[in-house]
């Protein structure tokens, strides 16, 4: 599924870019979301968020 659109950036791109202690605006930046029209910002945000608070939680155990 396609995150952003403009870029043509999908969401297994989304989450190979993620890493552990990424923040969700170096993630954007680095792939260029948001760059364009923003529609995706919001949703690729909340993916980054909650793929770092499942990275986080499986590190702990």
């Amino acid at each position: 599924m396609y995150i952003c659109v403009c870029k043509g950036i999908t969401e297994e791109q989304l989450e190979k870019a993620i890493k552990p202690e990424s923040k969700p605006s170096d993630v954007l930046k680095d792939l260029g979301v948001g760059d364009s029209c923003g529609i995706c910002l919001l949703d690729a945000i909340e993916r980054i968020s909650k793929s770092n608070q499942t990275k986080v939680s499986k590190s702990k155990k």
